[in-house]
């Protein structure tokens, strides 16, 4: 399998990260781990930076070309291959259908397929998709998106929830104190900085606004607006750190924009996962895990004074937090673990006679 982020061999685990960040001896790799199959034998190949071609990725080409070279010369040597981030995997997607070769390829589309549709992207993708034998999907959205421009990838195409280890997140007795937690490291095309800076100065409270992953806001970003006093920065941390901060705030508010993937959702639910009651905006890769007003508060977007009431109203109402929380922590635990993802895609991947 080739993943879209970081992988470390370690002898042992670490907590201060996310599992599918770690390669550990003796033990199965990420999801694998719940896989029934024990003769399966799994190679994992992460993201890896290389100088200069990481930003040439990142700002114009908007998918892994560097990173799928390292793959393209072993394709034919694998029974199945499995890529989670189609920027990742759309690369070698192309190759296996211009060479015509005959390996098993799934993709796990987290970026959204469907939304690269210019005209000069489009008959590539095309290409590209003709070889995927199937792919998944964590934002049921997408399947709009792939019936408008990719019809054909449609048959062989599942959604399935994106699930996490609940194990990893752990409140281990925080307290509460007195401030309100954003978390996010990136800018606005992930993150409505402005929305939530506006909202933020509606609250005329002494409460904090701590925002985790940002040294700073641009004033590009907040659209010109004044920061209020009241808002702190800490610059990104480890999973260890997060888990504890997020446990001792009040409550936890994600500002989002629309963008039809998947995105924001293993914040959002590793938030859940800590029973913390959450205010977010009502976007396509939210509505697919929270209720409003069962296990969540869900905001308009791009709306800050419908963001500014529901801050309030938890502010106020702090019995409500704690049932917000207490039923989101329980959700993720039925429904949204990794190992339910697993054995999801696992099944599919049988019934096709894939694996």
């Amino acid at each position: 399998m080739t993943v879209g982020w970081e992988v470390q061999n370690v002898k042992k685990d670490d907590k201060s990260k996310h599992i599918s960040n770690l390669l550990l001896p003796d033990q199965k790799y990420g999801f694998f781990r719940y896989w029934p199959a024990n003769n399966l034998k799994f190679e994992v190949i992460g993201y890896k930076k290389i100088p200069l071609f990481s930003i040439i990725e990142k700002k114009f080409l908007h998918f892994h070309l560097f990173q799928s070279l390292r793959i393209l010369h072993k394709m034919r040597k694998y029974d199945l291959l499995i890529f989670f981030h189609s920027q990742m995997g759309i690369v070698p997607a192309l190759f296996k259908s211009i060479f015509k070769l005959k390996t098993p390829l799934i993709l796990i589309d987290v970026e959204g397929l469907g939304r690269k549709n210019s005209r000069y992207v489009l008959p590539f993708l095309k290409k590209a998709i003709s070889s995927i034998d199937h792919l998944f999907y964590f934002a049921s959205v997408q399947k709009e998106d792939y019936q408008r421009y990719l019809p054909e990838i449609i048959p062989r195409s599942d959604f399935i929830p994106l699930g996490l280890d609940p194990s990893r997140f752990s409140t281990n007795g925080a307290k509460v104190e007195d401030y309100i937690l954003s978390i996010g490291y990136q800018g606005t095309n992930f993150r409505d900085w402005r929305t939530l800076i506006k909202a933020y100065a509606q609250l005329n409270t002494k409460t904090r606004l701590l925002i985790v992953g940002r040294n700073k806001l641009e004033p590009e970003e907040i659209g010109g607006e004044k920061l209020p006093s009241g808002i702190e920065f800490l610059k990104k941390t480890n999973l260890l750190t997060l888990n504890e901060i997020t446990s001792r705030a009040k409550f936890v508010v994600l500002s989002l924009p629309e963008r039809r993937h998947s995105f924001a959702q293993l914040t959002l639910l590793g938030c859940m996962a800590l029973g913390k009651g959450l205010v977010i905006s009502r976007v396509s890769s939210v509505t697919d895990y929270l209720k409003d007003k069962e296990d969540a508060l869900l905001v308009e977007p791009d709306n800050s004074k419908d963001l500014a009431d529901k801050m309030k109203l938890l502010l106020n109402n702090p019995d409500l937090v704690v049932k917000l929380g207490q039923i989101a922590k329980k959700k993720v635990e039925s429904k949204y673990t990794e190992n339910r993802m697993a054995q999801a895609i696992y099944q599919r991947l049988k019934d096709k006679n894939l694996i």
